[in-house]
């Protein structure tokens, strides 16, 4: 029957495959529409009368993953605290519509996983392809701009918590592990017009509390944060520091060990008792970009390894008076003002003979020295190549949820209100009274259609049951 069908009118088998697929999307929207409607109607009979007036109904269209669902629901007049009227849809609410504008979470979902891989335009033409929905590249950017503002907001009422004390997080840790490092991209607009160099420095920062064994020699870091966005030092300290106090009880470290490129604003943290390490990637890089001559890169190296620190700044001045060339005299002085400001962390935190706690059971302690990487998957790696040039409030939204993507959070970027739950017996009554033959009349005129069964409706989690709950709602 298959074979003579795509025969018999000249049908591929994509060909068909679109038509199954646009066909199953438009039953699926069906299902919808009529699920929505039992569910406003059940909000709408269990309101607070006093506080909420029926005032009609109001046309919508909602985005999903099998297209534009178009509906109709209730609004309500209500009044707050200072007399002040306002209109709002509680299905619209009790759905969580409000943070995004009206998509489903499964499509924004699809949205933000898609972006952190892929560019505006590819993320939109996958989404077209795979859903019922199309979408173009700029409306993928005003979703992402959305949560990603929301991202922010959620960041500066941390803060607020932390200055009022209000945070503490339920983690309790030996050793608190932290690294920071920037990454310059380059700017369009006017914010490129703005700067010399037509490119802003993403500051970006993670914690963690130890490594997890992944497998025979791979280690993953356990518990990190990670933040990262276009801020000034004072700003960015804030947030990281709020952000790790959310998920660290940090009054119970016993060290906190930050590890970075000896940037000034890296060190200026507001935990004094930090501990800094200089990143051995970005020390062994100077040592070699600063000196010419092989021979004298590898004794400067040898001196570091063996924690000489005194002996390497005498061999290093010895060094730089023995030179002939201006230029290399001026590279030689470079490095020993790079490492007289970060003589403090010149030796990893090992290597001090600091009586470091049993790191927790589980995990183990390592060398720090990852913010490389995290560099690269967090930023660079979507953000920094192929030409990308990026406005500062673009920029900053994205990198929001890509350091979501690093935590293993980035469902928290789509996320809702609260969907309420419905106790069985309270909706079936509900339901039975507004169907009943004396009830109808008066909402029939209103544009709604009841289901088939609209006498028994089994809601247990808010229109997330089983398949076969969501056939009964909507009267199959």
């Amino acid at each position: 029957m298959m074979e003579s069908m795509i025969t018999e009118n000249l049908l591929t088998f994509k060909e068909l495959e679109q038509k199954i697929f646009k066909a199953v999307c438009e039953v699926a929207i069906g299902i919808v529409v009529k699920i929505l409607r039992v569910y406003d109607l059940y909000l709408m009979k269990s309101r607070d009368r006093k506080t909420y007036r029926h005032k009609g109904l109001r046309t919508t269209t909602i985005k999903t993953l099998f297209g534009e669902v178009t509906y109709r629901r209730a609004i309500y007049e209500t009044t707050d605290e200072d007399g002040i009227h306002h209109y709002v849809f509680l299905l619209d609410e009790a759905l969580g519509m409000e943070n995004t504008g009206l998509l489903s979470e499964n499509y924004v979902e699809g949205l933000v996983s898609g972006i952190t891989t892929k560019s505006y335009r590819s993320c939109a033409k996958e989404i077209s392809e795979t859903t019922g929905q199309s979408i173009s590249a700029m409306g993928v950017w005003n979703v992402i701009q959305a949560l990603g503002d929301k991202v922010c907001g959620e960041e500066q009422e941390l803060v607020r918590q932390h200055k009022q004390g209000l945070l503490e997080g339920g983690k309790e840790v030996p050793v608190i592990f932290e690294e920071s490092d920037g990454v310059n991209l380059k700017l369009q607009g006017k914010d490129r017009a703005e700067t010399k160099s037509g490119k802003a420095e993403m500051k970006v920062a993670i914690a963690y509390d130890g490594w997890k064994e992944a497998g025979k020699d791979r280690y993953c870091l356990d518990g990190k944060v990670a933040f990262a966005g276009f801020v000034k030092a004072k700003e960015f300290h804030q947030i990281r520091e709020a952000k790790i106090s959310r998920e660290y009880n940090t009054a119970e470290a016993e060290y906190r060990i930050l590890n970075g490129d000896g940037a000034s604003w890296i060190k200026k943290v507001p935990d004094q008792d930090t501990l800094f390490q200089l990143d051995v990637f970005h020390r062994n890089k100077a040592v070699r970009e600063k000196l010419p001559y092989k021979k004298a890169q590898e004794d400067v190296l040898a001196y570091l390894k063996e924690g000489d620190i005194a002996g390497m700044f005498s061999y290093l001045e010895t060094y730089r008076d023995s030179l002939g060339n201006q230029e290399e005299i001026d590279q030689a002085e470079e490095l020993l003002t790079y490492f007289r400001n970060n003589e403090e962390g010149l030796r990893p935190y090992g290597e001090r003979g600091l009586t470091i706690p049993q790191s927790p059971e589980g995990l183990t302690y390592r060398n720090m020295g990852t913010m490389e990487g995290h560099i690269w998957s967090i930023i660079a790696g979507r953000m920094k190549h192929n030409h990308t040039t990026w406005s500062k409030a673009g920029a900053n939204h994205l990198a929001k949820i890509l350091a979501k993507k690093c935590e293993g959070k980035l469902g928290e970027v789509t996320k809702r209100l609260e969907q309420p739950v419905f106790e069985a017996t309270k909706a079936e009554e509900t339901l039975e009274e507004i169907l009943s033959a004396a009830k109808a009349p008066q909402y029939d005129g209103a544009g709604y259609e009841y289901p088939v069964r609209g006498s028994v409706v089994a809601i247990e989690e808010a229109l997330r049951g089983d398949p076969k709950k969501l056939f009964w709602m909507a009267g199959y």
